[in-house]
């Protein structure tokens, strides 16, 4: 029973209103938030002056900044930025000083940033001034650049064609790459490293300018994204074969080309044929599982916690690869943007997460601007039922998008 129903229910009692009032004040209170952080950009720190941003966070509840420490492209529209309201981000960089030793084949796209003296070890150190924490943002295997400028590291799809902007987690020399990049963050004392994009990316994760003549199921888009590198083909086992699952993909999709009226619907990956795509979809879980487990043994030994993103959709997990269960045992947990309408929205996916989790830390990002967000009722819904389902650590995003005065959303949403 939460504490609302206890006091109701105790006000019903032939009591006296003292003994009431003692009940009230012994009854417990929410479970207070462990951990808020704000993700952000190091232009938003450096353009507003360190210290500004960063006190402003802690006013308002927050206790981490999350910053992006390794990034893809963007058109980002900033706001309250002094120095600039529109501004397209270096494509596929990193924004802390790499350590050359760490890398093999794949070498990381330093930042302009990084060059002129801002990172992300300049940012922890501002941030532990004030009393924050930092976390590092990275995203995995979403970079154009470095698809493009390696391509043995790029998915390829059933007809053969590169997809520079996915990166395959099949790869050794990707592997190696990430490995390099969360033991820099390590070492320079990342608090936490959030690893978004760390599975299989799809033929849907976002380039520039995409055009279709096609309505694509979410079968379709799962089949175009599937990924048949040379890498892919290594790393299979005996209970897949890509090769029949690769003619049946091109088949497929050059049927519903060809003459989609006549073509059988195929809708979801249960109208897909079992014997061929269910042994894929375990391996491919398999996959990122061995890769989530590489990248635990390089910070295993220096505090730092990884915290994999994980879609709220079971159906999207199984497209990408992601298996919370062992993902979670294997790096104590995971984070969960819940980016949903409401409170009651939020409750059965949150749930089936956290079932999923078995126990292991789940982090919960929500919205904090507009429309995105709904709004400050439905963000403090959504707040509220996460805390009453035992949620203690939050994400938001993001500090350089929101209006500053929707920072007070956090505020009351952390106080309760």
């Amino acid at each position: 029973m939460n504490r609302r129903a206890f006091l109701t229910a105790a006000a019903g009692l032939p009591t006296t209103a003292a003994w009431i009032s003692r009940l009230e004040a012994a009854a417990p209170l929410a479970v207070p938030v462990r951990s808020a952080s704000m993700w952000t950009y190091l232009w938003d720190i450096v353009d507003e002056g360190y210290d500004t941003p960063l006190q402003l966070l802690k006013e308002n509840g927050l206790t981490h900044v999350s910053l992006a420490a390794a990034y893809h492209a963007g058109r980002f529209l900033l706001p309250h930025n002094p120095r600039r309201k529109v501004y397209f981000l270096e494509d596929g960089t990193v924004y802390y000083e790499p350590t050359p030793s760490l890398y093999g084949t794949v070498k990381p796209l330093v930042n302009s940033y990084v060059k002129s003296g801002h990172h992300f070890g300049s940012v922890r150190r501002a941030a532990e001034r004030e009393g924050l924490g930092a976390s590092a943002w990275v995203v995995c295997c979403h970079n154009t650049p470095l698809g493009t400028a390696y391509p043995s590291i790029a998915c390829v799809n059933a007809f053969g064609d590169p997809m520079p902007h996915n990166l395959c987690p099949s790869s050794n020399d990707l592997r190696r790459y990430l490995r390099g990049v969360v033991c820099d963050l390590a070492s320079q004392r990342a608090q936490r490293i959030e690893l978004e994009a760390m599975q299989f990316q799809g033929y849907a994760h976002g380039f520039h300018h995409e055009r279709e003549g096609f309505a694509l199921t979410p079968a379709h888009r799962f089949l175009l994204g599937l990924c048949f590198c040379p890498s892919c083909f290594d790393r299979s086992t005996p209970s897949v074969d890509l090769v029949p699952i690769q003619r049946y993909v091109r088949k497929t999709l050059e049927d519903y080309f060809a003459d989609p009226p006549s073509t059988t619907a195929i809708n979801t990956l249960a109208d897909l044929p079992q014997d061929l795509f269910a042994p894929l979809v375990a391996w491919r879980k398999d996959v990122v599982v061995s890769l989530a487990e590489e990248l635990q043994d390089v910070v295993a030994k220096c505090g730092t916690e990884l915290r994999p993103l994980v879609s709220l959709d079971p159906i999207a997990r199984d497209m990408v690869g992601m298996d919370v269960a062992r993902v979670a045992a294997i790096t104590g947990g995971v984070l969960m943007p819940g980016y949903v309408k409401d409170g009651s929205a939020l409750r059965p996916v949150l749930g089936a997460v956290q079932s999923a989790a078995k126990g292991q830390q789940v982090i919960v990002g929500f919205q904090v601007g507009l429309p995105e967000s709904g709004g400050k009722e439905e963000f403090l819904s959504r707040m509220a039922a996460a805390r009453d389902m035992g949620v203690r650590d939050f994400n938001f995003y993001n500090y350089g998008f929101i209006p500053l005065e929707n920072l007070e959303w956090i505020r009351k949403g952390v106080e309760g």
